[in-house]
């Protein structure tokens, strides 16, 4: 074996051919540049038919050459090493702990990166992608996390379950303690079609507004029921129901305007007045 350096045109960094292939320097006279060797086999750790393992020897990086039978019409690169000029990963041997797979930006200072950590105590499994991550998943995805869990996303995020309503996609989440979610601006929920329930079996519900108004809009009926009290507060002003039929409204003036006509059935009908009682009408009948 014999140890060479992968070449190609000047200024580029992947020079390679349909098949992988690439060239390095062949002799001492020879600049080293697109013509510097045939067209060389790289041995990859996996290679089969559209499957595999492919990693291309990059522009400058010392690989190991060999020769089939000993031909020297059959160079195939068959490993590649790191130099004093090609550094290895990380920092050794103050990181002789991780194995490190690491890509690099073509043409620019970025990189991919899958690195495991074995330090005792300080395992770790980390995964780098300098843009975008896709992972794509064609049956079920099962993820166990038995401790804390961390996501943030500083711009936005979007989560799609299903896309038809009659293949039945659901969306459940169980939460075994507390669940906090803060919204900093705005929180929309929109059902298109269908119901919307929320069960408490122990404990209470609370909704506070610091600033602003709360409106509910229903366009045919809103049913409130409780087996004990339903109490409405304003400043100084109340209306009280409680379980045993009795209501109460407290205020400092208390208005009834009925456009039309207003009713009272009653058994019993009592009006106090403790300083002045006025009835007034265009016609008042008592008794009638």
């Amino acid at each position: 074996p014999q140890s060479a350096i992968v070449t190609g045109p000047a200024g580029e960094e992947i020079f390679c051919d349909e098949h992988g292939r690439v060239r390095f320097h062949w002799d001492r006279y020879c600049p080293g540049n697109e013509d510097s060797s045939c067209w060389v086999r790289v041995s990859q750790a996996w290679a089969g038919a559209g499957f595999g393992n492919l990693a291309i020897p990059r522009v400058g990086q010392e690989v190991i050459v060999d020769f089939l039978n000993g031909d020297p019409d059959q160079p195939i690169i068959m490993g590649r090493t790191y130099h004093q000029d090609n550094r290895s990963p990380g920092s050794l041997p103050g990181t002789k702990t991780q194995m490190t797979i690491r890509s690099k930006t073509y043409k620019g200072s970025g990189f991919n990166e899958l690195r495991f950590e074995d330090a005792t105590d300080q395992e770790q499994v980390y995964i780098h992608a300098q843009k975008d991550m896709t992972t794509e998943v064609l049956h079920d995805r099962t993820t166990t996390v038995n401790n804390n869990h961390t996501e943030t996303v500083v711009v936005g995020q979007v989560v799609n379950v299903g896309s038809k309503k009659e293949n039945g996609h659901d969306q459940k989440i169980t939460v075994a303690n507390d669940q906090k979610t803060t919204v900093v601006n705005n929180q929309i929920t929109e059902i298109t079609e269908g119901n919307k329930k929320t069960d408490i079996d122990k404990g209470d519900q609370e909704i506070t507004l610091h600033e602003g108004k709360q409106t509910i809009k229903v366009k045919k009926t809103i049913s409130v029921s409780s087996e004990e009290k339903i109490e409405f507060i304003c400043g100084e002003s109340s209306i009280t129901l409680l379980e045993n039929g009795e209501i109460t409204i407290s205020g400092k003036i208390i208005k009834n305007d009925a456009k039309d006509e207003y009713h009272v059935n009653t058994k019993k009908l009592s009006a106090d007045g403790s300083e002045e009682q006025v009835l007034t009408g265009g016609i008042l009948k008592l008794n009638p």
